[in-house]
């Protein structure tokens, strides 16, 4: 009885191992629609005139729908406390949940493509600058209220309002 006990035991212990070893991490193409964001980077200097859909507005923002959807197809353009701005939102899916926003930043930056540089300007933030250019794309991390890794995209026209904010964090 015992022995059959440490089989089973055995059995559920390598189903579990064989779960937790075949949970994918997703790719470059799965996580970032990399024609997209080049689209949004490339449109930040008339404030997204030409991916602006639908205007949806509130006595606090105003947001555009938009079908450039670079994260999640989770993206709109808006405007709050900052200028025009395209922002999306999506799940940083990683074998290491820790390090989501290093594996989203390098494959954010395989996205960008050459001349383009990072730096961690906060623990769960990353930036985005090309010399001479004045767009900036940022990456940040968070974890819900679900426990599960966040992540927001951001293009915005200049270093400026990409800034962060005071209560941002």
């Amino acid at each position: 009885m015992a022995a059959m006990a440490r089989m089973w035991l055995l059995g559920a212990g390598m189903a579990l191992l064989g779960g937790c070893a075949n949970q994918s991490t997703e790719t470059t193409a799965e996580r970032f629609d990399c024609e997209a964001l080049n689209r949004a980077v490339a449109n930040a200097g008339t404030g997204f005139a030409d991916l602006k859909g639908r205007l949806e507005t509130t006595p606090l923002t105003r947001t555009w729908k938009t079908d450039t959807q670079a994260f999640h197809d989770a993206c709109v353009i808006t405007a709050s406390r900052r200028p025009d701005h395209y922002l999306c939102f999506g799940r940083l899916v990683s074998a290491d949940p820790r390090g989501a926003l290093m594996a989203g930043g390098e494959e954010l930056a395989q996205c960008l493509g050459e001349g383009w540089r990072s730096a961690r300007t906060a623990p769960d933030r990353l930036e985005f600058t090309r010399q001479d250019s004045e767009p900036v794309v940022v990456l940040e991390s968070f974890l819900n209220d679900r426990g599960q890794r966040m992540g927001t995209l951001g293009v915005f026209r200049n270093a400026g309002d990409a800034a962060p904010l005071s209560d941002d964090g």
